[in-house]
């Protein structure tokens, strides 16, 4: 008998949490981090379907056309379309950066593991759209550091939003002396579940003391300015990507 398919990362995640093992944050995480994603042909322009790898689910698509219906893999769609739901043509292997970052204007729900098991489903209304969208640049950011020297990487550094940075209460960065071949490089995480990984490896009685100060790339500048810094240790205790870069990677134009 050949074994079925392994679970979706997504699709885990959403189960766990509903079984109280895990944070939405790991959710979100999953969400973008997946690169597997199935989403209706018409959310693509035309030029981009004809390279791209399409399944069907039926002969037609008839989904409330306010609603987005995507599927962490193809056995929740299937489920979906075995339970009655007209999906018709999707596009496979989407990136989750690429689907959250912008959903459509004419949007007003995203269902995720839609029509099919209860215990799959996610929903987002529009009130939760700029979470999802802050999440797909924060992985993109993060990708980027693969390529720390790139124009990419340095570009999104300083346009990102929400830097969580773990302050002593006389203000001071905490700093790893030496790490990088730095020699005061100075602790920042990109997003909350970072920030709570690098504050839950820490001494109960050190993270107690801790001030969490949240600011984006011009406020991290302005923050460097008065810091005895000169690195960025980037979530040291991931679970994003860890990276260590100069000082001025943070730099404005």
């Amino acid at each position: 008998m050949i074994p079925p398919p392994p679970m979706s990362r997504p699709r885990a995640a959403i189960l766990a949490h509903r079984r109280g093992e895990g944070s939405v944050q790991a959710v979100l995480r999953a969400c973008m981090e997946h690169s597997e994603w199935l989403v209706p042909i018409h959310f693509f322009p035309q030029g981009e379907l004809q390279s791209a790898h399409k399944v069907a689910f039926g002969p037609r698509h008839q989904i409330p056309p306010a609603e987005l219906w995507v599927f962490s893999e193809q056995g929740t769609a299937q489920q979906a379309f075995s339970q009655g739901a007209l999906l018709g043509a999707y596009v496979a292997s989407v990136p989750g950066c690429r689907l959250f970052r912008g959903v459509p204007e004419d949007i007003t729900r995203v269902k995720i593991n839609g029509g099919g098991f209860d215990e799959d489903l996610l929903e987002f209304d529009r009130a939760g759209f700029d979470q999802l969208s802050e999440w797909a640049a924060t992985i993109d950011l993060e990708a980027s550091f693969a390529d720390p020297d790139g124009n990419a990487c340095r570009e999104r550094i300083r346009k990102h939003a929400a830097y969580h940075v773990p302050l002593m209460p006389d203000g001071r960065m905490i700093a790893k002396p030496g790490h990088g071949g730095f020699a005061q490089p100075g602790v920042i995480c990109t997003s909350a579940d970072n920030y709570e990984a690098f504050v839950g490896a820490l001494e109960p009685e050190l993270a107690a003391q801790l001030t969490h100060s949240i600011v984006d790339g011009g406020g991290l500048w302005r923050e460097l300015g008065g810091q005895e810094v000169d690195a960025l240790y980037i979530n040291p205790f991931g679970p994003g990507r860890t990276v260590t870069l100069p000082r001025n990677a943070a730099a404005p134009d």
